[in-house]
């Protein structure tokens, strides 16, 4: 069956709008009517040659939605409050939607005027969802690539329950930034298996990517959607991360489901709050100790601008929970404008509703820390915090600089359940450190130092 190739320029919409402003004629109707043909199965090409206001399109399995240039695509009809797109049999079960691909063009979701979540008049954990720009539950073979998601609401992306993911080339715009209003950038739920994303580009009021193999619910559904779902996620590949001011970059979750053979990497920009956080939440109120299996992360330059969060103290890496194998490697830390940590290994948490697991990690390897802190803001707490179990932990090929009289620690094991059975130390160079370690409590096992320079 030949797949037909239909202008919208040419079925009937009028697209008389614009991607940035709106307005214009409401052609979601004349859309729909195209993307049904794909229905039975056979599929359809819908070509945008134009932008069109739109409430909320449906897609199929075999369905291409092509913009032939940036100021093509999509803007969203005031008070719609729902996903600009979504896949026609959201499911969390059967992967029912097969081979959808999105080429180019603008998706633009007017967040100012749509709802937060639906219903609105009750707290969000307690909504029937919450209303995301673009969103798939139950895919196989999606592919988006050369795609601009301007001013959502809430999520760009909101996936779940999905299997071979690729999306390549993919701006987030943000001019309509909400404070506190969880505008993510691509947010994955489990379960998930087979995901790359290459060159992600732009700003987003929250996390800029989440792989959450877990998240709260209002303990019949998901708060997200009633469709989507939990579960593991597996073999993922970011590569190029580029962040304009995004207050967290990346988010991996796990409170029971695994996150296993993860790579992340070339990651840059300017962040506020967090760079890299590998939580296993909630464990005070549920025991849950999460479930991290082999991850790297490697190729990180982050610059820090003033965090806008409060709900926990600004770092680039967090860890928590079970880990059997995390590496990071070829980071770079320059002249940070507070005082956040470096590397934080969870330990006990006195906030009440953070509640996170302390760290428990098989193996830590810090390979290429590249830390040069010439500063004048103060140091006041170490680089590297470890409140939690480590069981090998080395650190080499690294160097550690900083201006005269500042005189930081470079790593310090803090709280009851701080533990390091071994560490390695190799390969090191510091300048003007008060203390390489601290270790009060002689937490620390066994400790091999070789060409280390002090």
């Amino acid at each position: 069956m030949i797949t037909p190739t239909i202008f919208a320029s040419q079925a009937g919409a009028r697209l008389d709008s614009n991607v940035t402003t709106g307005g214009g004629t409401d052609d979601t109707a004349a859309l729909q009517q195209v993307l049904d043909l794909a229905a039975s199965g056979g599929g359809v090409h819908l070509v945008m040659d134009g932008a069109a206001l739109i409430s909320s399109l449906r897609v199929y399995s075999n369905t291409t939605i092509e913009c032939r240039n940036p100021d093509c695509g999509f803007f969203q009809v005031a008070h719609s409050d729902c996903a600009l797109l979504i896949n026609a049999h959201p499911s969390a079960g059967e992967l029912i939607d097969r081979n959808i691909t999105l080429l180019g063009g603008t998706y633009n979701q007017d967040c100012k005027n749509q709802a937060h979540h639906v219903p609105p008049e009750v707290h969000y954990t307690k909504a029937r969802h919450i209303v995301v720009a673009i969103s798939f539950f139950g895919v196989e073979n999606l592919l988006v690539r050369d795609v601009t998601v301007r001013d959502q609401r809430t999520f760009a992306f909101l996936v779940s329950n999905w299997r071979k993911v690729t999306m390549e080339n993919i701006r987030l715009e943000l001019p309509g930034y909400i404070h506190g209003g969880n505008q993510d950038g691509l947010h994955f739920q489990g379960p998930g298996r087979f995901l790359v994303l290459r060159n992600i580009q732009g700003r987003t009021g929250d996390d800029f990517i989440a792989l959450n193999g877990d998240e709260e619910s209002n303990g019949e559904q998901s708060w997200f959607h009633p469709a989507c779902t939990v579960g593991p996620i597996t073999d993922v590949l970011v590569d190029g991360l580029f962040v304009d001011d995004a207050a967290q970059v990346v988010r991996i979750l796990s409170r029971e489901n695994s996150q296993d053979r993860i790579t992340i990497r070339n990651v840059t920009g300017n962040y506020r709050s967090f760079g890299f956080y590998l939580s296993a939440w909630d464990y005070q109120r549920r025991g849950m100790q999460g479930d991290f299996g082999a991850i790297v992360i490697e190729n990180v330059d982050l610059r820090q601008t003033k965090a806008d969060y409060t709900y926990t103290e600004p770092f680039l890496f967090r860890i928590s929970g079970r880990h059997r194998s995390l590496i990071l490697r070829n980071i770079s830390y320059h002249d940070p404008v507070d005082d956040r940590y470096l590397i934080h290994l969870e330990g006990k948490t006195d906030v009440p509703d953070m509640g996170d697991t302390p760290a428990d990690v098989e193996s830590l390897v810090i390979d290429g820390l590249h830390l040069q802190d010439a500063g004048l803001t103060p140091q006041t707490r170490p680089y590297i915090r470890a409140s939690g179990r480590v069981r090998r932990l080395v650190i080499r090929n690294s160097e550690i600089y900083c201006a005269k009289g500042k005189q930081p620690v470079f790593l310090a094991t803090v709280g009851d359940l701080a533990q390091i059975d071994h560490l390695v130390l190799s390969n090191l160079v510091t300048e003007n450190l008060a203390h390489l370690i601290s270790d009060p409590g002689k937490k620390i096992g066994q400790i091999e130092t070789t060409n280390v320079v002090v």
